[in-house]
């Protein structure tokens, strides 16, 4: 619900940056309760992943068209702690028992529903009468971008590197920044961009990118 608002307030392309400090809090939960410390490469790339962020979060310039950068701002990186939370979740649960790769998903998804039910109630904001179109797009939206995408990160947590998991979830936001530039018309300010490619370069980095080109010029 924190993510939905940011979007509203802050944009698509900004708000999924923004979410993105969960990057940084799902290897630190891994290293205070795992006992797995993050390479060194990690943890000196943290603080250029924090002013990518940032840049893009519009802190030296944000969207025009954005109803309210600062607020949308807020709720994008709370909402990008508690999803930190979330993946470091579904890690645990596949590091405890290996089986567990469909059912972390499915109590996420339950509660998740349960919970803005409950919200929604209280609040205000329930609204079934969306027509065929807006079901087909709900429906597509909760196969493909949660529950699918969530089941093959339970796949894989376990045999990809934390760091790599981490940095690679950053490829969600930077696609958002592209196609909320593209689609929704969205004007995001030079510093955004170069921010965006600045993360984007951590990803490179982090990710493996310099060794992998390495071995190629190699061979």
């Amino acid at each position: 619900m924190l993510w939905a608002h940011s979007v509203l307030d802050a944009g698509l392309g900004v708000s999924t940056v923004l979410i993105s400090v969960q990057v940084i809090v799902f290897p630190a939960l891994v290293w205070a309760f795992g006992g797995s410390r993050p390479g060194w490469l990690f943890i000196g790339c943290v603080p250029i992943m924090i002013i990518g962020m940032l840049l893009t979060g519009g802190v030296f310039g944000a969207d025009e068209t954005a109803a309210n950068p600062t607020r949308g701002a807020i709720f994008g990186v709370l909402s990008g702690v508690l999803y930190g939370v979330y993946i470091f979740g579904i890690h645990h649960s596949r590091k405890v028992a290996g089986d567990f790769i469909v059912a972390p998903v499915q109590v996420g998804t339950i509660a998740a529903g349960v919970m803005t039910a409950v919200a929604g109630l209280t609040l205000g904001g329930l609204d079934f009468d969306l027509g065929w179109d807006g079901w087909g797009w709900m429906i597509a939206l909760a196969v493909c971008g949660q529950a699918l995408s969530w089941v093959l990160l339970s796949i894989s947590s376990p045999l990809v590197p934390v760091p790599t998991t981490a940095a690679l979830m950053l490829l969600q936001p930077l696609s958002a920044v592209v196609l909320g530039s593209l689609i929704a018309g969205e004007r995001l300010q030079t510093a955004q961009w170069i921010g965006a490619v600045l993360v984007a370069l951590i990803v490179w980095v982090v990710g493996g990118g310099p060794e992998a080109l390495t071995r190629r010029r190699r061979r």
